[in-house]
């Protein structure tokens, strides 16, 4: 075979290869401004879901006066990225244990020591969060009520409590 014959074979193979792959795209469109994320583990752990949550929360001082955060003394000041609003994007990682029904409200630890704050409470305004990917058996929505959490003096983590599941939206997310 000629070198001619060999390159045109080589280039038509490497055509056909080229058009038969696939690309993939992410077809989805942006993310929700709210929205959870969960992975199970094993029944025997102490937190056998984890559950990733990306909130928008949080508003300027001037738009509350710098007084919208009563801190643990009872002052009150303005701290970034707590309470209404939708001013800025927190990623938490959290723990818990829950029996996936619709009903049932359950608590989950901050996986963090330090995030979102390093006070020693943090503000959070009530938020609905659309769950992606759910595994089988989990409602559409993780619903947080609102609330302050304060930090364990021991752990020095968080509590999220009385979070639950549910297939409509429970909060407005103002």
């Amino acid at each position: 075979m000629t070198k001619k014959k060999i390159l045109v074979l080589t280039l038509v193979a490497m055509v056909l290869v080229a058009c038969n792959k696939t690309f993939v795209t992410s077809e989805q469109g942006p993310l929700p401004e709210h929205y959870a994320r969960i992975v199970e583990g094993d029944s025997k752990e102490a937190f056998p879901i984890e559950i990733v949550i990306t909130i928008h929360l949080g508003h300027n001082a001037s738009d509350c006066d710098n007084s919208c955060i009563r801190t643990i003394t009872s002052q009150t000041t303005h701290v970034n990225c707590q309470g209404a609003g939708n001013a800025c994007p927190v990623v938490i990682k959290i723990g818990g244990r829950t029996t996936q029904q619709k009903t049932s409200q359950f608590d989950a630890v901050v996986d963090s020591l330090w995030e979102p704050t390093s006070e020693d409470v943090f503000e959070i305004p009530a938020r609905s969060l659309v769950v992606l990917e759910a595994p089988e058996g989990y409602a559409s929505y993780l619903n947080i009520p609102e609330q302050t959490l304060v930090r364990d003096s021991v752990t020095q983590q968080f509590v999220f409590r009385g979070l639950f599941f549910s297939d409509s939206v429970a909060y407005s997310n103002d």
